[in-house]
């Protein structure tokens, strides 16, 4: 670490800004809308999100690191930045809605001219992004500061592994005068067809796009003003006239108008100071299963397996349980996810194929395909036991100290009984305390909360009857998270 730090330093700070808003389609069923990949531990000891965290102290200090997010993902994204060092909880920027990644780095680099000032050097970085050669990053991230301190945008190109028509692709120009490894951008190539790939990986100096910049936020500022004034003007005011170095409270029908584009688009293409630093770090966006097959330890036939999976006679297949066995015999290249309540079975490559069951899913209404069973709260997490007409059985799990929002439902009653732990649980007027093997009742249309006084886990078994229980049948009149309806 002590090395990387050291090819780091330079006149301007370094300020780490990591992208963490994305979703993942193509990873269903594990990844999904209400818990999507950047959250998931998918390659590696820690989620993908703290895999870019653990970067991205390599480079700077907690409190100097920049993390862009959703609303709704916002408290996810704290609970697993703070369990990796607490000081990264300080600036966590979270979007209403998500607008693409030219607004997520406007907002950031706003945020950190106002927090650390215009000479401020930005690391942006996708947070899902799986990088196995993380000393190697840190030199060509040094090579990438000293060309944005002469004023340029700077990508990094990574050695491609093969021809991919799902990537895009930059071509290299001249070397950059005064900053050895660092190249002027000839053209982006936009997800060319396999063949143009080849052609191009064939002619020499031609890289895959990461979608990883080095900037001075001022100079990002600036072009993005001259290539991108839509977006950026937009940005500014969904973040009002907030000032100093807090996270700022962004308007949320204001960010919806921001027009959704990526910054290669908006910014980079347009731009005349595109650099691109070349480098081999074992990179990955992670973006389907067959991308996280090539990133997963294999066995000698390269079968990728990750819970309880037996295989036999099988070759070159990716197999995750989560609940139950799974035995695959006979097959090859295809991929097999177990979760509490889908399967998936597809061929490995056919990422399309898997996005465009989820977009079925959708259409039909079907809530696998957007939330799991198991879902994580700001105060804790459910997991749904068991569901059928008019009833709907969950355990609920609040951590210490921490509470539900004060609420009502049209549509159901509820039956707590506690489990282990102690509840405090109001019900209209009433307020009582119930400790393991108690229970109370929550009449339909009935204001309540459950809170947890206690020093250890609360759990508790909620039994739902009534004509409706979908979770949308919730109206908060007071939440410690901001939630309220």
């Amino acid at each position: 670490m002590l090395r990387a730090l050291a090819t780091l330093e330079g006149p301007a700070m370094m300020v780490p800004i990591l992208l963490a808003g994305g979703v993942g389609t193509r990873l269903w069923p594990l990844s999904r809308d209400s818990y999507p990949k950047q959250l998931l531990d998918l390659a590696g000891d820690r989620t993908l999100l703290q895999q870019a965290a653990a970067r991205a102290l390599r480079a700077a200090p907690a409190d100097r690191v920049i993390t862009v997010t959703t609303t709704t993902h916002r408290f996810q994204v704290l609970d697993q930045l703070g369990d990796l060092d607490p000081g990264l909880a300080r600036h966590v920027l979270a979007e209403p809605s998500g607008r693409n990644t030219a607004a997520a780095a406007a907002l950031g680099a706003l945020h950190a001219v106002r927090a650390f000032g215009r000479d401020a050097i930005l690391w942006l970085a996708a947070a899902d992004a799986y990088i196995e050669d993380v000393d190697a990053l840190m030199d060509a991230l040094a090579i990438a500061r000293r060309a944005a301190e002469a004023g340029r945008l700077v990508t990094f190109g990574m050695t491609p592994r093969g021809p991919d028509p799902t990537l895009g692709y930059i071509r290299r120009g001249a070397p950059l005068a005064g900053v050895p490894g660092a190249f002027a951008i000839a053209r982006f190539v936009e997800k060319p067809p396999r063949a143009d790939a080849e052609h191009l990986i064939a002619a020499g100096g031609a890289y895959w796009n990461s979608g990883m910049f080095v900037f001075a936020a001022g100079a990002f500022l600036d072009e993005c003003a001259r290539t991108a004034p839509d977006v950026l003007d937009a940005v500014k005011r969904a973040m009002g006239g907030a000032a100093g170095d807090r996270p700022p409270a962004i308007d949320a029908a204001a960010y919806a108008a921001v027009p959704s584009q990526p910054i290669d688009k908006a910014v980079m293409e347009r731009s005349s100071l595109g650099a691109v630093v070349p480098c081999a770090i074992g990179w990955s966006d992670v973006g389907d299963w067959h991308r996280l097959w090539e990133v997963s330890a294999k066995d000698a036939a390269g079968n990728a397996t990750h819970g309880d999976v037996v295989v036999e006679n099988s070759r070159d297949t990716i197999a995750r349980a989560d609940h139950r066995l799974v035995a695959l015999a006979g097959v090859r290249d295809v991929v097999v996810v177990e979760t509490a309540d889908a399967v998936l079975v597809a061929d490995r490559r056919d990422s399309a194929g898997v996005k465009a069951m989820v977009d079925r899913l959708k259409a039909l209404g079907r809530p696998e395909a957007t939330a799991h069973l198991n879902e994580r709260r700001p105060w804790g997490s459910f997991a749904v036991l068991l569901e059928g007409p008019r009833f709907k059985i969950k355990e609920i799990t609040v951590r210490p100290g921490a509470r539900l929002s004060l609420q009502m439902h049209h549509k159901r009653s509820e039956h707590w009984v506690v489990i282990e732990g102690t509840a405090k649980v109001t019900s209209g007027e009433e307020v009582v305390t119930l400790v393991a093997d108690q229970s109370t009742y929550i009449p339909q249309g009935t204001k309540h909360r459950l809170e947890n006084p206690g020093p250890g886990m609360l759990r508790i078994v909620e039994v739902q009857t009534g004509s409706y229980v979908g979770e949308d049948d919730i109206v908060r009149f007071e939440d410690s998270y901001g939630r309220v309806s």
